[in-house]
């Protein structure tokens, strides 16, 4: 069952980076899979589920690089690493993919890319937030990271974030997001 759940996400991401979101339906998606439509609504009510369960994956792959983030002497180095994991993999989706999936997270209600509900979750994004605060307050007791309250500067870097994941998304490209990601965090942090 969790082969036939990622068999559907990995293959519609790979057709909505070739086709675009919006050009593709859920029959090329059940076509290119080789499932029936019925199979595919049995693991997800809805397209804009597919690139959550991608994004989730997202947080969930994350683990594996922990090992990789510990032997990085600086908390700060540690810090923008935890950020370019995600950073590194959004971009790959293409700027039109990210935009729809922004979209389609905001008419949900922002659960998934919301700066402020992500702490409090035991989901991989809400980890990996409680994982930056630690690292942000690991970051000031060695003198690495500014004096400030770790919770605000990290939904404060977040925010910034999503605006210029927005920003980045709907321009097509049209800068480097990761350039622009990395001076903001050098601002805050």
């Amino acid at each position: 069952m969790k082969d036939t759940r990622k068999l559907i996400t990995d293959t519609a991401v790979e057709l909505f980076q070739a086709k675009g979101y919006e050009n593709t339906s859920v029959t090329d998606i059940c076509k290119a899979c080789g499932i029936t439509k019925g199979t595919f609504y049995y693991h997800f009510p809805n397209k804009d589920e597919i690139t959550f369960e991608f994004y989730n994956r997202i947080f969930q792959d994350f683990s594996d690089t922990l090992v990789e983030l510990l032997m990085i002497p600086d908390a700060k180095e540690q810090l923008w690493k935890v950020y370019e994991f995600t950073i590194d993999r959004t971009i790959r989706l293409t700027p039109k993919v990210l935009y729809s999936l922004l979209m389609a997270d905001i008419q949900n209600g922002f659960d998934l890319f919301s700066p402020y509900n992500r702490p409090t979750t035991d989901t991989g994004s809400g980890k990996t937030v409680k994982l930056q605060i630690e690292l942000v307050k690991k970051g000031q007791q060695a003198g690495q990271i500014r004096t400030g309250d770790p919770e605000t500067m990290t939904h404060t870097f977040n925010a910034a974030l999503i605006g210029i994941a927005i920003t980045w998304s709907r321009s097509d490209g049209a800068f480097d997001e990761k350039a622009e990601l990395r001076n903001a965090f050098d601002v805050i942090f």
